[in-house]
């Protein structure tokens, strides 16, 4: 290797160092970006045959804000509105008095509830005391992180094509492979995005259907909730169909209760697995267990969004070896 080559490749090296370090605390909101922007991209095609590229990729930006904005504004308003109704219930000391009766008639114990719960409130304000940096600091990253979702979501929208063609360019593979490997990974990608989003809607709506004919409160909100749950691996729709059978046992609804025990196990087991199957198995050839390591490592990586990004990465991983050794030889292909 010459000087010049060498020079070359320290000074790619350092420019690219600097530049993960750049993106590293925002790699996340990126990569969601990209996910983003990977699934309206045939939206967009559509609409800027009407209105033009760049305002339907406004229009695009708006509607993903909004759709982001408007669920969290209003399940904060929610927690707010409720928590202090229900601060100020039992900052009553009636209503501790009465919890306080109760607990002794049943278990035969004097629990000092008024004065546990003041001590509860006591740490608590302690605790929000210390960590108002660390608050702080967290509410910052989510502004800078939708900030840069905004306008990095516009212009992969309206130059996502030259996004493109440059990676096509500067990729050291001839043209059949390069774009043998790009097919592959396009439709590795909506196979896992396609499963994981699809299965996690049906099987959330399957598993409202339960809490819709007991009749436990907030079914709908409770059912957009599990909408989200279905997507975390083991944890599943199983924290809110717990919580609506300890309801209804409690309100003396037992048999509400095994119907929502049986749904679960029947119903949304069945819709989970069979789905799940034929949605990723079947259209991205990964296997079950290669998609769940996939969802937990990139979880434990990345955070939510390694939910989507963990089984693609895997993918991406199988794919590339089988491409390449399908072109050059170098892997031999199982």
């Amino acid at each position: 290797m010459d000087t010049r080559a060498a020079f070359s490749w320290a000074l790619v090296a350092v420019l690219a160092t600097i530049a993960w370090l750049l993106v590293r605390p925002f790699l996340s909101w990126l990569l969601a970006t990209g996910l983003l922007a990977f699934v309206l991209r045939p939206v967009h095609r559509r609409l800027e045959g009407r209105v033009g590229s760049r305002p339907a990729a406004g229009l695009l930006v708006v509607l993903v804000l909004l759709v982001l904005f408007v669920p969290v504004a209003l399940g904060v308003n929610a927690v707010l509105t409720e928590g202090t109704v229900l601060l100020e219930g039992v900052s009553r000391a009636e209503v501790l008095g009465r919890l306080q009766r109760v607990l002794e008639r049943y278990t035969g114990v004097a629990v000092p509830v008024q004065s546990l719960a003041s001590q509860g409130a006591e740490r608590l304000q302690e605790y929000v005391s210390r960590r108002t940096t660390s608050f702080l600091g967290a509410g910052l990253h989510a502004f800078l992180g939708f900030l840069l979702l905004t306008f990095v979501l516009y212009f992969l929208l309206t130059d996502g094509e030259s996004f493109l063609a440059w990676l096509r360019r500067v990729t050291p593979l001839e043209p059949a492979v390069r774009e043998d490997l790009f097919t592959s990974a396009n439709d590795l990608t909506w196979a896992v995005l396609k499963g994981h989003v699809l299965v996690a809607a049906v099987q959330g709506l399957v598993a409202g259907i339960s809490l819709f004919v007991t009749g436990v409160p907030y079914a709908l909100p409770l059912t957009a909730a599990m909408m989200v749950l279905a997507l975390v691996p083991i944890v599943g729709v199983s924290p809110v169909l717990g919580g609506a059978v300890v309801y209804l046992f409690v309100n003396g609804q037992p048999l509400g209760a095994a119907f929502v025990v049986v749904w679960g196990f029947t119903s949304v087991a069945v819709t989970d697995d069979y789905l799940r199957a034929y949605l990723i198995d079947r259209e991205s050839g990964l296997h079950s267990a290669t998609v769940f390591l996939g969802i937990a490592g990139g979880t434990y990586l990345l955070g939510a969004i390694g939910l989507f990004v963990g089984p693609i990465l895997l993918g991406l991983c199988k794919t590339t070896v089988e491409v390449l050794g399908d072109h050059y030889g170098v892997f031999e292909r199982a």
